[in-house]
C-alpha cells in the first residue's frame, strides 16, 4: 500500500500543472527564517561577532529560485540581517571566486532580504501561505530565534501540516522554540542550571527525530582557533537532552539527515546537499495530502 501511494503520486510530480502562486512562474512560497542579531556572548562574557552564514543563506536560495519557488525572508525584528565575516570567504565556495561573488550580489540585491518580513506579520498573513520554511544557520540562532513565540508558532503549524522544514548547522538550534518555555530552557543552558533545563524540556514536537547540527568537535576547533573562548552552550547537547536522535557525519564533511517533515544539515559543507533534498521534499508537498506524507514519508 506504501509503495502504491508513493508511485502514484510521484507520478503526479511530473504531470500536475503548477499551483496558483503569488507570481506567474512560482512553484510556491517558501519562508526563510534568519536571525537578527549580529553578536554571541561567550561563557566568558566576551561578545564575539556572527551572524548568519553566507553560502548557508544563498547556496539555498539560489537553489530554490532556480527550481521555480518564491523565497520570502522574515527576521524576528524586520531589520534586514547580517552576514557573518568569518563566512564571507571563498573557501565556502569551493575557491569559486564567481560563485562567491554572485552570493555577494545576492545579498545586495535580493529583494526580501532588503526589506524582511517581521515573523509576526508571516502569521497574521496566514501560514497557508508557505510550503516549507528554511533556516540558514550561524551561531546567531542561538539567541533570537531559538525562543521566539511567533517561530514557535510557525514551526507548530508546519510540524501539525508535514511541511518540510530545513536547518543547516546552528539553524537547528532553532527548533527549541517550540518548547513550552524555550525562554527558560536557553537560559538554563547558558547559566548550566540542568535541574530547570531539565524542567524546561518537556513537549518538544521534534523528540525522537532523527536529526543533525553542527558538531561539538566542529565547535571546539572555532573555539580554540577563532572565539578563543567558550559558547555558551553546544546545540548538539541541547539537542540531545530533548529527545533529538542527533547523528553526524565526519567533520567539514556534507552530511543531512531527512526524518518525516525535518531535514537537517550538519555544517556550511552541508548547504548544497541540504537544498537539493528541500526542493525534493517541497515537490513531494505540492502534491501529497497530509496523511499521505506522514503515512509514507517517514524516512525513519
Amino acid at each position: 500500500m506504501k509503495n502504491i501511494l508513493i508511485s502514484l503520486f510521484s507520478r503526479a510530480l511530473v504531470s500536475l500543472p503548477e499551483q496558483p502562486s503569488p507570481t506567474a512562474r512560482s512553484m510556491g512560497r517558501v519562508l526563510m527564517v534568519v536571525s537578527n542579531t549580529n553578536t554571541l556572548q561567550l561563557k566568558d562574557n566576551r561578545v564575539v561577532s556572527t551572524g548568519y552564514y553566507l553560502n548557508e543563506l544563498t547556496v539555498p536560495a539560489q537553489y530554490l529560485l532556480e527550481a521555480g519557488y518564491e523565497v520570502v525572508v522574515a527576521t524576528p525584528s524586520g531589520k534586514k540581517p547580517v552576514i557573518d565575516a568569518h563566512s564571507n570567504n571563498m573557501s565556502f565556495f569551493g575557491y569559486d571566486q564567481a560563485a562567491w561573488q554572485r552570493a555577494l550580489t545576492f545579498v545586495d540585491t535580493y529583494p526580501s532580504l532588503q526589506n524582511p518580513k517581521t515573523l509576526k506579520t508571516v502569521v497574521s498573513e496566514g501560514l497557508e501561505r508557505y510550503l516549507g520554511v528554511y533556516v540558514p544557520g550561524d551561531r546567531a540562532a542561538m539567541n533570537d530565534l531559538m525562543q521566539d513565540a511567533d517561530f514557535g508558532q510557525i514551526l507548530e503549524y508546519l510540524h501539525q501540516k508535514s511541511q518540510p522544514t530545513a536547518f543547516p548547522g546552528h539553524g537547528s538550534v532553532a527548533m527549541l522554540t517550540t518548547l513550552p518555555n524555550a525562554v527558560a530552557y536557553r537560559k538554563a543552558l547558558v547559566d548550566g542550571d540542568e535541574e530547570t533545563a531539565k524542567t524546561a524540556s518537556v513537549d518538544w514536537q521534534y523528540a525522537g527525530y532523527r536529526m543533525t547540527s553542527f558538531s561539538n568537535e566542529e565547535e571546539y576547533v572555532v573555539e580554540s582557533e577563532i572565539f578563543k573562548g567558550q559558547v555558551p552552550f553546544y546545540v548538539a547537547d541541547a539537542l540531545k537532552s530533548l529527545g533529538g536522535r542527533v547523528e553526524h557525519g565526519p567533520s567539514y564533511r556534507s552530511f543531512v539527515v531527512h526524518n518525516r517533515e525535518l531535514l537537517a544539515g550538519q555544517n556550511p559543507s552541508s548547504a548544497r546537499a541540504i537544498a537539493q533534498e528541500f526542493v525534493e521534499a517541497l515537490d513531494e508537498a505540492r502534491v501529497m495530502p497530509t496523511w499521505v506524507r506522514k503515512y509514507c514519508l517517514g524516512h525513519a
